[in-house]
């Protein structure tokens, strides 16, 4: 196989593509085998893996390829989008719609036991857009301003969701799916030991409404390079993080549709900010002693974000393997068919 990067700056992701016509699954499979403490070396150097140029056609195909390099797949998710079964560990990436963006996160990082490996998919490669931006949070976490970050480090974070009843039909605004729809149960006493098992403080509210809120370290430590990364959802949850964010979209994509999504986003965003109190919003971020965070803050943590951020087209076949604990991943929005699929381990 053939190991290489983008660019000779950026080490972010290597890619590995076919040598000698070896593009089949298989032998893909048996070269992770034969590579397999190399891969898992370079995975933790680098942050992310590109398998680029193989025939990969199905969700079982993907699934055996990620198999490959981790058996330990999970299907439980606690996290935020709504997505569908593939197969047995593939679902699809998100079902939000094209306009809307995905902010850079590790994957449920708010959760005790956060995913440590996370693969994506290209079923059906974009028409335009619909990258997934990978960033390595260990360079965020250098690149922050050391007097934010002291304060997010002893202060810790809170993150809270606001899921709508099971009966509540349609969406307002950027509503979350229903509790329903998280855990795929009317078992209310389920629900409150799912959320135990997983330091979540859960409350019904009226209306039958469901409040999830964990409060953890914003920081963390990776277990192997035991280098430090950002590690929380703070620029994904803030109330002015999306609007910040579709700005700096727009600057690239430059398209009509993403100038009158900027504009709505601005709007709703101070409207929200004057009508709702912040916990009442379907997903908001606060330090861990309930003080809010600085607008400016999230603006800071956005720049060196972006700053950082790493955005390749994707292609049919890809699959990408990232390192949950050092590096990022989100969704510039698109416009005409994709289909990503995604699988993950504990």
């Amino acid at each position: 196989m053939n190991l290489t990067y983008f660019s000779e700056n950026e080490k972010l992701p290597l890619v590995v593509t076919p040598e000698n016509g070896e593009k089949n699954k298989q032998e893909l499979i048996n070269w992770i085998a034969t590579n397999k403490a190399s891969v898992e070396q370079k995975l933790t150097e680098s942050g992310a893996i590109l398998f680029r140029g193989f025939d990969i056609q199905t969700p079982q195909d993907f699934e055996d390829i990620a198999k490959a390099i981790d058996n330990d797949l999970k299907d439980d998710y606690m996290g935020t989008s709504p997505r569908d079964k593939k197969s047995g560990f593939v679902f699809s990436a998100s079902e939000l719609p094209g306009h809307y963006p995905i902010m850079q996160h590790c994957e449920m990082s708010f959760l005790p036991t956060a995913p440590r490996r996370l693969f994506f998919y290209c079923h059906i490669e974009p028409q335009y857009g619909g990258e997934t931006p990978i960033c390595d949070f260990r360079k965020v976490y250098q690149d922050l301003d050391p007097k934010i970050r002291e304060e997010f480090e002893r202060k810790g974070v809170k993150h809270i969701r606001n899921y709508a009843s099971p009966d509540e039909k349609g969406t307002k605004g950027f509503q979350l799916k229903s509790w329903l729809d998280m855990f795929h149960t009317k078992d209310k006493a389920a629900i409150e030991k799912k959320c135990a098992e997983n330091d979540i403080q859960c409350e019904w509210k009226e209306h039958d409404g469901l409040r999830l809120i964990n409060k953890s370290s914003p920081v963390k430590k990776h277990p192997i390079s035991g280098e430090m990364a950002w590690f929380n959802h703070t620029q994904v949850y803030h109330i002015s993080a999306a609007a910040d964010e579709y700005h700096r979209i727009h600057k690239r994509q430059k398209r009509w549709e993403t100038f009158k999504t900027s504009m709505m986003l601005e709007v709703m965003t101070w409207y929200n900010k004057l009508t709702k109190e912040p916990n009442d919003l379907s997903m908001q971020v606060t330090f861990g002693d309930d003080s809010l965070i600085p607008d400016e803050y999230v603006k800071h943590i956005q720049d060196v974000i972006w700053k950082n951020m790493v955005i390749q087209p994707w292609k049919k076949g890809d699959i990408i393997c990232i390192d949950n604990f050092s590096t990022s991943h989100g969704r510039l929005p698109y416009y005409g068919p994709r289909e990503i699929m995604v699988c993950w381990t504990s």
